[in-house]
Formats: C-alpha cells, sequence, structure tokens
C-alpha cells in the first residue's frame, strides 16, 4: 500500500461502479462542475492526478466522459484491472456494482497507517464531499461540508463507520442526517419524499484541521469558504448534552422495504439515537437513554402537522378518523385565530403556530411559509378557520382550514389518550431500541 493507492481505492470505495472487467467512477461535480472557469480545472485534475495515479500504479490509463452533469471517470477499452481488483479483495472492499451498497470499512481501517489514511479518505472525500451553501447550519456564519451518501445504498453501517473513523481522526461530527422518515419526516406521517440521503456534516474548520480534498478545484473553494466561519465548533459527541427533542410521527413507511432490518420498524428521536442502536462508539448514550425513558412524549401515532390543500388532506383527516376512531362522530366548530390560540384546549396541540402560519401566508416556499410566523399570525388575529376534531373533548387529531386560500392542516397532542394507549400496545423497548409492533 501507498498514498497514491490508497487515494484510488478511496475513489472507487466513493463514487465507483464495478462491472466485470471496467469500472466507472462518479465525482458529484453536477451544476457546480459546469461551470466554464472550474471545467477547465476539473479536467486537469483529472488527466494530471487521476488518470497519472492510476497509470504508475495499475499500468492503464482512464478517460473521463461528461453527460448529464456527470463526470464520469472510466478505464480505457481493453484496461486489465485485475490488479486493482486484486487490491480491493485484499482490504475486504467490494468488487462488483456499486460499492457503497455493500462496503465495510472494518479491515481496511485497521490496516491503513500515516498518510495513507488521509489519502483513502480524501478519495471518498473527491468523490462523495459537497461544499454546496445550502448545507450550512443556521446561516452563513456556519459552512459546512457535507458528506453526502444515497439513500439507495441502504448502508447505514457504512455511513457510521465513517463517521466514527473521523471522529478517532479528530474531526467533530456537526450533525448527522439518516435516510429514513424520522429524521426526514419526522412530523408528517404521510411525506413520501423523505428517502433524501444521508449527510455528514461538519463545520469546515474542523474538517480541514485534519482532512483535505486531492482535487484542485475542491481545495479551492473550502479555502475561500472557511473565510466565512464564525460559528464555534460542537462538542464531541459523546459529550453532548440534547436538550429539548420534538416528537416523533409514526410515518407510514416505518417498516419500509427501503429500510435495512437494522432500523426497519424502529422509533428514532435523535440523528445520535441511530449513532447509540447502531453501537458508534462516540454516540451519546446517557442521553439517548434519556429520550427513550421518555418515550411516552416523544411518539405521536398522529400527524405532529402535515399540511396541504383542503379537499385532499380533509380526506386523509377523514380516512384517519374512520380507521382510529370508528364510533365517534365528528365535529365541526369555527375559530378566530386569536381566540384559539389562547384556548387551553389546544395548548398540547404541536405545529398550530407553524400550521397557522402555513394557512395565512401571503407567500410560500413550498409549504413553508415566507416571513416571521408570528408576524404573520399577528397580523390575521381576526381571521375565521374551520376546525374538525372528534366530539368536542379534541381527543383526537384536528383539521384546520381556511376557507378563503384552500390550506389546511392536521396536528394532533401526543398526550391525548388514544395516542397514549396507542404508545403502551404498539411499542416495545429493549435497551435503547424502541421497535414498532404490528398492528392487530
Amino acid at each position: 500500500m501507498n498514498h497514491i493507492k490508497a487515494y484510488l481505492l478511496g475513489l472507487l470505495v466513493g463514487g465507483g461502479k464495478i462491472d466485470v472487467s471496467t469500472f466507472v467512477i462518479d465525482l458529484p461535480f453536477k451544476k457546480w462542475g459546469m461551470d466554464p472557469k472550474r471545467m477547465n480545472i476539473i479536467a486537469a485534475d483529472i488527466l494530471i492526478k487521476i488518470c497519472s495515479n492510476f497509470n504508475s500504479t495499475y499500468s492503464f490509463n482512464v478517460t473521463y466522459e461528461i453527460g448529464n452533469n456527470k463526470w464520469l471517470i472510466k478505464p480505457i477499452n481493453g484496461a486489465d484491472i485485475s490488479p486493482l481488483i486484486d487490491d480491493l479483495v485484499e482490504y475486504n472492499l467490494p468488487t462488483g456494482g456499486f460499492l457503497l451498497n455493500s462496503v465495510d470499512l472494518t479491515k481496511i481501517k485497521t490496516q491503513l497507517t500515516g498518510v495513507n489514511v488521509e489519502s483513502f479518505l480524501s478519495g471518498i472525500f473527491d468523490t462523495r464531499a459537497s461544499l454546496t451553501l445550502s448545507h450550512r447550519r443556521f446561516n452563513d456564519d456556519a459552512p459546512v461540508v457535507s458528506v453526502e451518501i444515497p439513500g439507495s445504498t441502504k448502508n447505514f453501517k457504512f455511513v457510521v463507520q465513517l463517521c466514527a473513523w473521523l471522529t478517532d481522526l479528530g474531526s467533530i461530527t456537526d450533525q448527522i442526517l439518516y435516510n429514513h422518515p424520522n429524521q426526514h419526516s419526522g412530523s408528517d406521517p404521510n411525506y413520501t419524499g423523505w428517502k433524501k440521503g444521508f449527510k455528514i456534516r461538519f463545520l469546515i474548520k474542523s474538517f480541514l484541521t485534519q482532512h483535505s480534498f486531492a482535487l484542485q478545484a475542491k481545495s479551492t473553494d473550502i479555502n475561500q469558504i472557511k473565510k466565512k466561519q464564525v460559528k464555534e465548533e460542537q462538542l464531541p459527541c459523546y459529550l453532548r448534552k440534547l436538550g429539548a427533542v420534538n416528537p416523533i410521527s409514526i410515518h407510514s413507511q416505518q417498516g419500509s422495504a427501503e429500510l435495512p432490518p437494522e432500523v426497519r420498524n424502529k422509533i428514532f428521536f435523535h440523528y445520535h439515537h441511530f449513532c447509540a442502536v447502531l453501537n458508534c462508539p462516540h454516540a451519546p448514550y446517557s442521553e439517548i437513554q434519556k429520550l427513550v425513558n421518555n418515550k411516552e412524549k416523544l411518539i405521536n401515532f398522529f400527524p405532529r402537522l402535515s399540511k396541504g390543500d383542503s379537499d385532499e388532506l380533509e380526506q386523509v383527516f377523514l380516512n384517519m378518523l374512520n380507521s382510529s376512531f370508528p364510533n365517534k362522530e365528528i365535529s365541526s366548530s369555527k375559530y378566530k385565530i386569536g381566540t384559539l390560540i389562547d384556548s387551553e384546549a389546544f395548548i398540547s396541540f404541536s405545529g398550530i403556530d407553524q400550521g397557522l402560519a402555513y394557512l395565512f401566508s401571503t407567500e410560500l416556499n413550498g409549504k413553508r411559509h415566507k416571513g416571521s410566523m408570528v408576524l404573520i399570525i399577528q397580523g390575521n388575529l381576526e381571521q375565521i378557520v374551520d376546525v374538525m376534531s372528534i366530539d368536542k373533548d379534541l381527543d383526537s387529531p384536528i383539521f384546520v382550514s381556511n376557507p378563503v386560500n384552500g390550506r389546511a392542516f392536521i396536528c394532533s397532542s401526543v398526550i391525548n389518550s388514544l395516542n397514549q394507549s396507542l404508545i403502551k400496545k404498539r411499542v416495545n423497548t429493549s435497551g435503547l431500541t424502541v421497535k414498532l409492533l404490528e398492528n392487530e
């Protein structure tokens, strides 16, 4: 092993797909890499660094293609890639298909030392790390490097292994997003667009203390972006206090086949909860235990907040009531916004303020209100909304609609008696694992 070989193996792990006697490596430049000012730099990186490294290490050349906003590295026809395959076997890395689908870092982590470690990781960063400003945490003062792993891999183990390895080396993870509905759709159980992949995020200065990109195009950008960072680093994961955590709505695809067995039909209250259940040594285990012990306040079998078109969402609401409250009568009322937000009857319903801002915002970003939530509500205190619930005791989800613009939302209370009975009936806890049982 040498640092060049380690880097090439990292490229393959991060973006490689092997098919019989050839491979392709996808560099995730997308629209950013289509900028004419960058294209020459990227092409030079591939031809001077990557191509020459393959030639000197494995005695074959690679070339690149550009298509569909992708840069694809491929060996030239007729290349003998068997020495490369032998090295993948040596380190127990996959030798077929999209490597991220099944890669296990256990052996290569124990075998690499010194500069070879950083070279291998640089290969992964060059293929998987994004510097897009939209990844920032809070604002532009907290620029982030986001290691992006497609959800199609279903490889939760790799995500935990990689993050733990980087933590071992001294980087402090800012946040992880796991490809699971409890993270990407924690309030709306009917949101089908939750499969957004995995993201391991580091504040840029923390990343640069230990790691780097090999490709010049990315190195130049990250050194420019780091000048904007004002936000201080987080504490190491195992020292963190998690504070207040929002309840999780049980998603309709909690048991999806898109989820591997280790997380399927399991409920997670925080991204560190995944880390703990998946045995990351750096997880704040005592903090997660507190959340699990408090699960009666953190699990909701109904929407915490679901927003949308009034007619469509009303049908969802009625179907839900017919299923969960078959013998109950539906009650309809009208409320002034000012009366509704001051009523003690609605205090325990999470999501009401966000929902009302959605109903009355003059401009939306998708289903999100634009502007100050407080100011939107304060400016509409005299407006009337329609509210549907079960009976008049509000011991159920509620449907709130704006009859003027056809917007509506559903929200609910964790403490209502039916929800609490469902938690007792359908949730089983073993250690830190919170499992959803089948509905009888």
